[in-house]
């Protein structure tokens, strides 16, 4: 296993070669996003540059997978909700905010097994149903 997680862009991203380490990083940037009164999305870099953006700082989370290769599809996590509304709204690196529609969120507990999926394999998990935007 191994991920680089990056929590703010103006800081290094973090390393996780095991699970133990990689939910670490994960809480304290919860925490974080908590203190500031603000969802965070943050960028986990896998094997080949893949990368699986993730909410964090709530409940309920939503994902983001783009290849590392720059193929144009993005994917977005598919919840239970059929609707766009109300959106999930969160900030990428606690500055650009950005939304996703409800139909994108997910529990946290099925984030965190497509997250640990995600770092054993680098590719997009199969843990959580995607759609490609």
């Amino acid at each position: 296993m191994e991920a680089l997680v990056k929590i703010r862009e103006d800081a290094p991203p973090t390393r996780a070669t095991t699970a133990a380490e990689l939910d670490e990083v994960i809480r304290l940037a919860s925490e974080e996003a908590r203190a500031r009164g603000m969802l965070n999305v943050v960028f986990i870099e896998g094997r080949d540059g893949n990368t699986l953006m993730m909410v964090v700082g709530g409940k309920e989370t939503a994902l983001g997978f783009t290849y590392g290769y720059r193929k144009a599809s993005y994917h977005e996590s598919r919840g239970a909700a059929a609707a766009d509304n109300p959106v999930l709204t969160c900030y990428a690196s606690f500055t650009h905010p950005t939304t996703f529609s409800r139909r994108c969120v997910i529990p946290l507990e099925e984030g965190m097994r497509a997250l640990h999926e995600f770092a054993e394999t680098g590719a997009l998990p199969t843990c959580v149903s995607w759609a490609e935007a």
